[in-house]
């Protein structure tokens, strides 16, 4: 199902800003890829969290799928891929629009990769509630905690954090 859904963020992606990233985004981006198979966490009610990752195009781009029968809406969906020299994450949210967000920080020692706002799709104000700010943080092998950060009016509404454990 994540191959099929490929084509269609392949045709929603974005150019980043012009400026040079203060990453080494190549290594950010082969870090990330890492993750690539089935994850699980605890939820809110007993629930259970799942996050698939899956590399496709040869190799180009890391689609996630997560899902969260807690969540409204159930999931959503990201693409990462390199943009030049740039890590790019496309965000697919339950908020009904696309942000899209550039690696700002990336730290090999402690495996983090911080992703900040560039723009939108589907976003008519940027007052409007948006995932502003993602922190990705690889602890090893079998687990992995992301931290979305929702924005709306200009300030941080939630701070979402799961931590996952590898299933497959």
């Amino acid at each position: 199902m994540l191959v099929t859904t490929a084509v269609a963020i392949a045709a929603a992606a974005t150019t980043p800003e012009d400026s040079a990233s203060p990453v080494d985004a190549k290594a950010a981006f082969a870090q990330l890829k890492q993750l690539e198979g089935v994850w699980e966490a605890p939820a809110a009610g007993g629930k259970t969290a799942r996050t698939e990752f899956e590399v496709t195009a040869n190799g180009t781009v890391l689609l996630e799928r997560h899902t969260n029968a807690a969540m409204p809406g159930g999931g959503r969906m990201a693409a990462y891929h390199l943009d030049g020299n740039v890590l790019v994450l496309t965000h697919y949210c339950i908020a009904n629009n696309q942000p899209v967000l550039r690696a700002e920080q990336f730290d090999p020692a402690t495996r983090e990769i911080q992703f900040e706002f560039m723009r939108a799709g589907t976003l008519p104000l940027p007052a409007n509630g948006h995932m502003d700010r993602a922190k990705y943080r690889i602890v090893d092998a079998a687990h992995f905690v992301p931290e979305w950060e929702f924005f709306e009016n200009g300030a941080k509404q939630m701070t979402e954090t799961e931590t996952f454990t590898r299933v497959k």
